[in-house]
């Protein structure tokens, strides 16, 4: 069987001054040309320039365009993995940094796929990406980092100022809590999430139930937003069945200082506290109290409109003041756990004495790479619930998911 590849051939192209090499491959008989240029922006440009059929292995030629390529633009575009992450053993990987979020490095290459690295593993990193660090006391630096650390757990990055002026400075590594790109590609390459199912039945009781979550979402150097799915269904042989809903779109925008500015538009529904529908739309702004690797913790206020369409047929508009707090921590090491509690206290502004919480905890277990184990907590609280309905729902449910 002919071999995959007969030469590569290093060259300068002749209309951009850049490095580019000849590629001729040949395949049950045919050789294939392939120019590849590496233009000033990083793009590894590929053209198939000629196929053509060939004769016995030493007389093989393939014609050559010169003047149709070295001018033209590439029709397949790939990004340049040229980027260097130096492990703690030594090792050094070639790819492409993405990003980096929650202590674990994004990071594609060629011959292993995206791996994830835990950011307290990594030695070094070199990338002429320009890059937005965020550190762990608030400040934002724009900069990229082409060369190696001086020394092990430092990033020299050569940040861009207000007028485009740049200077080389020195970042410990531990500082970092985000790392991004600055062009990122296409948004629905960025997107992250995960999905989980469960499903539960009690034979004594026959009470079954199913439970459902779901969210997906993205992150930019100002801003990120997420959508969020959960719903949960029980079932028995005696009595009604209940059902609960709950679906979510958040916008954050990151301000300085580890301020933020968020806003939220969720649509809820809940048998158990006698709610048809519940349309709330709100704007809160906080801090990070507490953002490092393995931790974070903020909180904020604002002002929220709701409207609510009850069981009853009443319908009842308020207007609230949100109090929030979420705290996250998570270990990095596999299997991979990550714990989050959310809390959202909602007294209304326009109904004297009434006060409505929403709780969430849940703890997530890595089994396998991307699956994971789910436990979750819900509750729900209304001190003036429509009558005949229960003032507090809460919900535990156990489910498998995947993230991606």
């Amino acid at each position: 069987m002919p071999p995959a590849l007969l030469f590569r051939h290093d060259v300068v192209s002749a209309a951009t001054g850049n490095p580019a090499q000849w590629i001729v491959n040949f395949n049950d008989g045919a050789a294939v040309c392939v120019f590849r240029q590496r233009s000033a922006i990083k793009n590894a440009q590929f053209l198939l320039v000629k196929i053509m059929p060939t004769f016995p292995i030493m007389s093989r030629h393939c014609v050559i365009l010169l003047a149709l390529t070295l001018g033209l633009p590439a029709t397949v575009a790939l990004a340049d993995k040229t980027d260097v992450v130096v492990l703690l053993n030594g090792d050094h990987i070639t790819g492409e940094v993405v990003e980096l979020a929650y202590g674990r490095l994004k990071y594609k290459t060629d011959d292993m796929g995206t791996l994830y690295i835990e950011w307290d593993k990594i030695r070094a990193l070199k990338t002429a990406q320009v890059l937005q660090l965020e550190l762990a006391n608030g400040q934002r630096i724009f900069g990229a980092t082409p060369e190696l650390g001086t020394a092990p757990g430092i990033l020299n990055v050569v940040a861009t100022g207000a007028r485009g002026s740049s200077e080389p400075i020195e970042i410990a590594m531990p500082d970092v809590v985000r790392l991004g790109t600055v062009e990122q590609g296409a948004w629905y390459r960025r997107l992250d999430g995960a999905v989980s199912v469960g499903y539960s039945y009690v034979q004594a009781t026959k009470i079954e139930q199913f439970n459902f979550s779901g969210n997906f979402g993205t992150r930019t150097q100002k801003r990120k937003w997420n959508i969020a799915l959960d719903a949960n269904t029980s079932n028995q042989s005696v009595g009604p069945s209940s059902q609960r809903a709950s679906l979510t779109g958040t916008v954050e925008r990151f301000l300085p200082n580890r301020y933020y500015y968020e806003s939220t538009l969720n649509f809820s529904h809940n048998d158990e506290l006698g709610l048809d529908l519940r349309s709330l739309f709100s704007e809160t702004t906080g801090r990070y109290l507490v953002q490092r690797q393995g931790l974070e913790w903020r909180a904020g206020a604002g002002l929220a409109v709701s409207r609510e369409d009850r069981a009853d047929g009443s319908r009842v508009e308020s207007l609230e003041l949100p109090l929030t707090s979420s705290f996250r921590m998570f270990r990095l090491d596999s299997p991979k756990t990550d714990v989050t509690v959310e809390l959202t206290i909602l007294p209304s502004l326009t109904e004297s004495g009434r006060v409505r919480g929403e709780a969430t905890v849940s703890a997530r277990h890595e089994i396998v790479s991307d699956l994971f184990f789910e436990i979750s907590l819900y509750d729900s609280y209304d001190n003036r619930a429509p009558e005949g309905s229960d003032a507090n729902d809460w919900n535990v449910a156990t489910s498998l998911g995947y993230s991606f």
